[in-house]
């Protein structure tokens, strides 16, 4: 059971008439009674009186050929021969010796076993990459024969592959031999090496190769000595080089047709067509200082393939004043071809801190490609990110289409890009109809992180990409979810977010909790909507705050940390939680700094209609919803459970209530918590419920606060204010907004126009005058919804009916809609 026996069949015994004598032949001179495998020596074919007549040079026959290896079918019927011995147990597998493409294509597609390995000269001067890459998709193992390069058998001419300068320098800095080089350099592909050895020593010394490993680089630059050299060219097997020049230009290996198939049941015709898929695989190195030390370390964390082609760094307005001028110091003093492209950013968005969000476009994209093709690439290129998660993604975007794949490294330099954007295969930008609806999986080799850059970053950002880790917390682990928080409950936003080492530590906590939802995406959906959770409602509120006119705009984070809430609501009035879990929620965005609430400025009619564009809604809006802290809910299906849970309508429109109620009271009475009792569980009928629920939150404390008025109360600020001195307004929906004009096309050169301020009538804001006095029932809030959607056309000049006169916009607060002049429509509503 420890051992492994192979044998070939020699060519003399290639005849199918000879093949189960040779093979119990073999049998009796060893005393087996089966081989592990038994393999074609050669695709030749000799006559029976064909004999060793020498021993020298390793072996000297006298020969007659019958064929030489492109006689396929005579090939096929040996091998059919050999098949019937695995049928009488003789054998237990097959395979093939120095078989070559067309040779293996023909096998494949005849015969009824596929041999198991196929046996060929390999060593760094002779890598035959493409035929080895046909053996591995086929699953054919490889063995290497001649991996030293036949030092005691090479001719004068041949080079020494032992005498490398670059094999004897490796071996010398690993303190190994140079025969080991070569032998780990093979393990580490994947192969099993064979050499040849008389000498005790050697021979010891070729079974050291498997407790250590090569690095990464020094593999590279071994595979770059492939010059296509064989050392064993035998008299009897002509190898092809004009077919096959050195194995540089990939030969034809397809049938030159496949044939369909026609369902007899339904007459059906079918085909297919199919490609082995690129490997996805990306480093992860996480350093403080080292983008400080790129002269020394930059080759080391950029693809061998780009240091002598043409590379670019992209990054963006703002991270090119703080770092750019260093960066790219650093990379051309590490010997690179690097220029840079710069993204605009706004120094102060429409979110009220510096942000490239409105630039993650198409627009954006194309004046990139523009720029980039102008300069000059090649297909060993490299796109270097230094950005957030926005350029990062845009890079991607960048590096996944230029000809159709070219080099991508991620210096990710926010919290965001730190704890979820860069870390993904998934790249994108943004369309007109939704957040991230344009993109590509494809994997940046390496993922640089030195957090020292966080201390440039403004408080709101790195909550922005707090939000993304606490979600893995909240989604996969209740201990996530407390290493994260803690901090924040302990010492204060402020504080935590201005320790480096907490920062660091929820960095790395989250990446090894997001790297097994990568590895292992297929095997559940599990790893698909924990990354995902909160982001159904999340991405419609981000949308909906940067284009409804009159919300102050959220960064992502934000909008997923009120998304996350909004599902541990929907959770609850789906019955899948209870309310411990839904407060625990809220208390642990908000404990963090992060809002928690739809913005009372946001329709939320707007937000629904929007989540019909995730990617995930097929008939109904699809999620991951909790059960507890930390764990996802479960469904049982036929291939296992799983964690995608489609939600209705009514459900969505009970949650988002139940988020307006707990927002309005908090604001109102100064509350940070709901009683329980004053959010009912799941209902009978949801419908009904939803309504009277809404209802009696908002009767008894809008009652208590006018009261509260009339008495002389103090009264809150209008404007907000966060832990942080920021106005954002994120946290005050009933506060004027200030913001400036946004559209997801605009292009590099475009500037944004100033709009109104806030809706105001005869000085008082339209919002505290509505909201505070006269909301009394949903319909109330959806008439005013209403009016403020018309009355935003109205000032932008879209109010004018058929007849020119002014349309009535108040939504539902008359009976009948009519015309009638602006006048009269305002003092109605202020009645």
């Amino acid at each position: 059971s420890d051992l492994c026996v192979c044998s070939k069949l020699w060519m003399a015994d290639a005849a199918p008439g000879d093949v189960l004598e040779a093979c119990e032949r073999t049998l009796s001179e060893t005393g087996l009674d089966y081989l592990d495998c038994f393999l074609v020596h050669w695709p030749v074919q000799w006559t029976k009186e064909s004999k060793l007549v020498s021993p020298e040079l390793g072996g000297q026959f006298a020969f007659e050929p019958v064929h030489t290896g492109r006689d396929l079918d005579a090939l096929l019927a040996t091998w059919r021969a050999m098949e019937a011995l695995v049928d009488k147990g003789l054998v237990k597998g097959l395979g093939v010796s120095n078989f070559n493409l067309k040779q293996l294509t023909h096998l494949i597609e005849h015969a009824r076993i596929k041999p198991a390995l196929n046996e060929i000269e390999l060593h760094p001067y002779l890598s035959q990459p493409t035929l080895v890459r046909f053996c591995e998709d086929q699953d054919i193992h490889i063995v290497a024969h001649s991996p030293l390069g036949k030092p005691g058998y090479k001719k004068a001419v041949d080079p020494c592959l032992l005498k490398d300068p670059v094999i004897v320098g490796l071996a010398a800095w690993l303190d190994k031999t140079p025969a080991q080089v070569a032998l780990r350099w093979a393990v580490q592909k994947g192969w099993t090496p064979i050499p040849k050895s008389l000498t005790p020593q050697r021979i010891a010394a070729n079974f050291d190769v498997v407790s250590w490993r090569l690095p990464k680089k020094a593999m590279e630059v071994i595979d770059s000595l492939n010059r296509g050299h064989r050392y064993t060219k035998p008299a009897w097997y002509p190898f092809d080089e004009t077919e096959y020049p050195k194995d540089i230009e990939l030969p034809k290996t397809q049938p030159e047709v496949i044939r369909g198939t026609v369902d007899p049941a339904t007459g059906e015709y079918r085909n297919k067509f199919y490609r082995p898929g690129k490997v996805l695989h990306s480093d992860i190195t996480i350093k403080p200082g080292i983008l400080r030390n790129l002269a020394t370390r930059a080759k080391d964390l950029l693809p061998a393939s780009c240091l002598d082609a043409p590379n670019f760094l992209v990054t963006d307005d703002v991270c090119d004043r703080a770092f750019g001028g260093k960066v790219l110091a650093g990379l051309k003093a590490a010997g690179l071809q690097v220029e840079k492209v710069v993204i605009p950013s706004d120094e102060i968005d429409e979110a009220g801190v510096s942000g490239t969000e409105k630039y993650k476009t198409t627009a954006v994209l194309s004046r990139c490609y523009d720029e980039i093709l102008g300069k000059g690439i090649n297909k060993h290129s490299c796109i270097i990110s230094m950005g957030g998660g926005v350029v990062n993604n845009i890079c991607g975007m960048i590096a996944g289409t230029l000809y159709r794949g070219i080099g991508l490294v991620h210096i990710t330099t926010t919290t965001m890009g730190m704890a979820d954007a860069a870390i993904d295969f998934k790249q994108a930008v943004n369309h007109t109809l939704g957040k991230n609806l344009i993109g590509c999986y494809y994997p940046a080799s390496n993922i640089i992180i030195d957090t020292e850059v966080l201390a440039h970053l403004a408080p709101r950002h790195i909550l922005n990409g707090v939000a993304e880790a606490l979600k893995h917390g909240l989604a996969q682990s209740a201990e996530l979810t407390e290493l994260i928080v803690k901090p924040f409950r302990e010492r204060g936003v402020a504080a935590a977010c201005a320790d480096a080492d907490v920062l660091s530590s929820i960095v790395k906590a989250c990446i090894e909790y997001k790297v097994p939802t990568l590895i292992y995406y297929t095997s559940s959906d599990l790893n698909e909507m924990a990354p995902q959770y909160g982001h159904a409602v999340g991405h419609a509120v981000e949308y909906t705050s940067y284009h409804d006119g009159v919300t102050a705009p959220l960064l992502h984070g934000e909008a997923v940390s009120i998304g996350m809430c909004v599902s541990a609501d929907i959770a609850l009035v789906m019955g899948l939680c209870d309310e411990g879990c839904v407060r625990a929620t809220y208390e642990a965005c908000e404990t963090v700094g992060l809002p928690v609430h739809v913005p009372a400025t946001m329709d939320l009619e707007a937000v629904k209609a929007k989540m019909m564009y995730d990617k995930h809604f097929v008939k109904k809006p699809t999620m991951g919803l909790p059960t507890k802290l930390g764990k996802l809910h479960t469904l049982p299906t036929a291939e296992g459970p799983s964690f995608m849970i489609e939600v209705d309508a009514d459900v969505i429109d009970a949650a988002l209530m139940r988020n307006a109620a707990r927002r309005d009271r908090q604001r109102l009475l100064g509350e940070k918590d709901l009683q329980a009792a004053a959010l009912p569980s799941r209902p009978a009928n949801l419908k009904s419920w939803t309504e009277e629920a809404f209802k009696a939150e908002e009767a008894r404390p809008l009652t208590e606060r006018l009261e509260s008025k009339e008495s002389g109360s103090p009264e809150r600020p209008t404007v907000s204010t966060n832990a942080f001195g920021l106005k954002d307004g994120r946290d005050e929906p009933f506060s004027p907004i200030l913001r400036r004009g946004y559209s997801s096309t605009t292009n590099l050169a475009s500037e944004a126009s100033e709009q109104p301020a806030a809706i105001s009538v005869n000085g008082v804001e339209l919002e505290s005058a509505f909201f505070l006095k006269f909301i009394k029932s949903s319909e109330d809030l959806q008439a005013i919804n209403d009016f403020r959607s018309g009355y935003m056309k109205f000032r932008q000049g879209e109010h004018k009916g058929a007849d020119g006169e002014i349309t009535d916009l108040s939504g539902g607060l008359s009976d009948e809609p009519t015309a009638r002049p602006l006048p009269t429509l305002l003092c109605m509503c202020c009645n």
